[in-house]
């Protein structure tokens, strides 16, 4: 902060004046679109997290049944063998997908969420966001 002093006759006035480099930055209109960005990878996370939720709801749901059926399971009737297998199967592929692409997916989107309000934090904050533009947000891709 520099002190301007100025007066006459021997009296001061003291004013104030922030140096420039202290002045918060104004409004800068690329914060439009990184808050876009922010918005856009969410909902694509929250997305590929309600999938892999869903599997994996379906996985404990497998589960149970299976903990049923061995209850249950007649090792002499190959017909219920035959169904205990198949039910084995389904597990067997829903653990695949619960645990494979389902969780790479969410790992990247969660990545690429983080990067995306690293941008808007390390532009953005602590600025206002400007007026709203016109019409539809174009934002580069």
């Amino acid at each position: 902060m520099r002190i301007l002093r100025w007066g006459a006759f021997g009296v001061g006035i003291a004013l104030a004046v922030p140096a420039a480099a202290q002045m918060p930055p104004g409004p800068d209109p690329a914060c439009w679109c990184l808050k876009q960005a922010v918005d856009d990878t969410h909902t694509d996370l929250t997305t590929k997290q309600g999938a892999l939720d869903a599997a994996q709801a379906q996985l404990g749901q497998l589960d149970r049944q299976l903990e049923q059926a061995r209850a249950t399971e007649d090792v002499n009737n190959p017909q219920s063998v035959a169904q205990f297998r198949q039910l084995l199967a389904q597990r067997d592929g829903a653990f695949k997908q619960s645990n494979g692409e389902i969780v790479a997916a969410v790992q990247a989107a969660t990545a690429r969420y983080n990067q995306a309000v690293a941008d808007y934090n390390n532009r953005c904050a602590g600025r206002p966001l400007p007026p709203p533009p016109p019409g539809p947000l174009v934002c580069p891709r």
